[in-house]
């Protein structure tokens, strides 16, 4: 999915070069040189396969918050619309018999105007928050996938120490050809990481979703059911 299997075909192949024999330690150094080039190569190549993976998982979970808030906003306004016909209909019929149930009404249904705003605004703040959440978890992976490539800079300083001395290159050179699988292999995996948390926080953000506009429609139902219980009162 993040392009793993690319990196790794390289590596297979830049394997395939140290088949000669080394004679001198200096031959040793000119080799772990090119290997640590080629090591930085394809670690910057998958830092930044990377990045662009995480910015469009970052992309796809604004996009979907997004979308979610629209559609709730919809199912708001959906129900307040049901709501302003029922309460035209109660009116409609109070004025057909001259019944003043502006007793019932006024309080109630000013009420009833504020609460899609604030059920609106409740689930911005609730979807907003988990924008946060994303924001930082994808911020700290990208910070986690770049200082991947200190343990480029860390054999490199290894390889000055050991002053061309093969009993110390020579266990570098190992790590070395080691590290061109695993570095990718732990970038990649802070990706998925990120991945699994985004899937799992769109639930959340679903639930945002859900727990707004249940309670704008149990909070509308019960107003709404105060004034017909008060206007069957008056009209008898």
């Amino acid at each position: 999915m993040f392009k793993l299997s690319f990196l790794l075909v390289f590596v297979v192949l830049a394997s395939q070069v140290h088949s000669s024999v080394v004679k001198t330690p200096r031959d040793l150094v000119d080799q772990i040189e090119e290997e640590l080039n080629q090591l930085s190569s394809i670690v910057q190549g998958a830092i930044l396969v990377a990045h662009n993976d995480l910015s469009n998982l970052e992309y796809d979970f604004l996009n979907y918050g997004n979308n979610v808030m629209l559609e709730a906003g919809i199912s708001i306004d959906q129900e307040k619309q049901s709501i302003d016909t029922q309460l035209t209909t109660i009116t409609d019929m109070a004025n057909s018999v001259n019944a003043d149930i502006s007793p019932c009404t006024d309080i109630r249904q000013e009420l009833l105007e504020r609460l899609p705003a604030e059920y609106t605004n409740q689930l911005k703040t609730c979807i907003f928050d988990k924008n946060k959440q994303e924001a930082g978890l994808v911020s700290d992976a990208k910070y986690v996938v770049d200082v991947v490539i200190n343990k480029v800079h860390n054999l490199e300083f290894q390889v000055r120490q050991c002053k061309e001395s093969i009993l110390c290159l020579q266990p570098i050179l190992t790590e070395i050809e080691l590290d061109k699988i695993r570095l990718p292999q732990t970038i990649n995996t802070e990706v998925l990481s990120v991945d699994t948390f985004l899937t799992s926080l769109k639930l959340s953000v679903v639930q945002c979703s859900d727990s707004s506009v249940s309670q704008y429609i149990a909070d509308a139902t019960t107003i709404l059911q105060q004034i017909i219980d008060c206007v069957n009162r008056i009209i008898g």
